[in-house]
């Protein structure tokens, strides 16, 4: 080949990979910037997601529901991230502001999200929305309840111990937990003292919740602030019983640990998760289609084996046998489970105040 022929053919062939680049660049899946519980697009549960819904998942640390509506709720938060998701008690009102015209995030095209149609009924108060518009939908629920160490605490085979109460019961003195969360810990025990609506018991019916846990204060270890500590509390056998969250079961299961949950006959504290797009963020067309994912078959289906919450898809349990459904915690749905939805009080600052008596006694 002449040296004139070999440049030209050179030129030809860089060209020619430039453009290759350029156009498989362009067609490369979007990245998703995301705040979401991580166990939620953790192991195959992610893969999952980035096949169905054409995206490349990035997610940020996630700490708790508050802390993401605070990030939303902060200057330029509603361009930070291309979906977020909270416990859809505290997302209402900074996703809806105040009134129509103030909402932080973007209306839903339902259109792009059919499986909007398999949300079962059960979660039609928790979608975020106004006017007829849609802001979110959700995707993930779960409970808190009692976790126990089936060793030490024989509430797996005395169901009269299914309650509450075991996380106040003088038995387990200096081995018992509580988390640093209210209104969490006043409405568990307000459950336990009888009240079927503990979110709405009065000032005088608040402080006597109050005095009994103080009274029982003595029993109590520790009051942990993070699952981290909590999972090592219960491994490590410090505290043989204490208030919980799924990931913390879930997670020692996994491990060998002999930790179970309770379901307390007072009900477990339900909660529900939607998903929303903030209004400023880019590639709302995937976070549509991630959504979508989140509510199919193949995602909705894996979500409890893989992280241990649950599907608000009708596609997430329906193949399940079941004893699996009861395992995970699938018989709220048909009231074989009792529950008690995890609801905001009124008057936050005044159960703010008592739990902090309570800490302080």
């Amino acid at each position: 080949m002449k040296r004139r022929e070999f440049l030209k053919n050179g030129v030809a062939a860089g060209a020619l990979a430039a453009l290759s680049g350029g156009l498989a660049y362009g067609q490369a899946d979007p990245t998703l910037e995301i705040l979401v519980v991580n166990a939620l697009v953790s192991g195959p549960l992610k893969g999952i997601l980035e096949k169905e819904a054409k995206v490349k998942i990035n997610d940020a640390p996630f700490q708790s529901s508050t802390d993401v509506v605070s990030r939303l709720a902060a200057p330029g938060g509603t361009g930070r991230y291309n979906l977020m998701m909270s416990h859809s008690i505290f997302s209402r009102g900074p996703v809806l502001g105040e009134r129509a015209g103030q909402e932080r995030c973007t209306a839903l095209d339902l259109k792009k999200i059919p499986n909007v149609s398999q949300v079962a009924d059960t979660f039609k108060p928790d979608f975020l929305e106004r006017g007829g518009k849609m802001y979110g939908i959700p995707i993930m629920w779960g409970y808190d309840s009692v976790l126990f160490n089936t060793k030490e605490v024989p509430a797996d085979k005395d169901p009269g111990m299914q309650s509450w109460g075991l996380i106040f019961d003088d038995k387990y003195a200096g081995r018992i937990g509580w988390q640093d969360a209210s209104p969490h810990m006043l409405l568990a025990a307000g459950l336990f003292l009888g009240h079927k609506q503990p979110e709405l018991m009065n000032a005088e019916e608040l402080n006597e919740v109050g005095k009994f846990m103080i009274a029982k204060k003595k029993n109590v270890r520790t009051i942990w602030t993070s699952f981290a500590q909590c999972s090592n509390l219960l491994a490590t056998g410090e505290v043989v019983t204490t208030f919980g969250p799924i990931p913390v079961r879930y997670g020692l299961q996994q491990k060998g640990e002999p930790i179970t949950n309770a379901w307390c006959k007072e009900g477990v504290l339900s909660f529900v998760q939607p998903a929303y797009i903030p209004k400023d963020s880019s590639n709302q067309d995937a976070a549509h289609a991630m959504i979508n994912a989140m509510l199919g078959q193949a995602y909705a289906s894996q979500m409890s084996p893989v992280c241990g919450y649950l599907s608000t898809s009708k596609l997430g349990a329906q193949d399940m046998p079941s004893a699996e459904r009861a395992k995970w915690g699938y018989g709220i749905l048909d009231g074989s489970t009792k529950h008690a939805p995890l609801r905001m009080p009124q008057d936050l600052n005044r159960w703010l105040e008592v739990w902090t008596r309570i800490k302080a006694s």
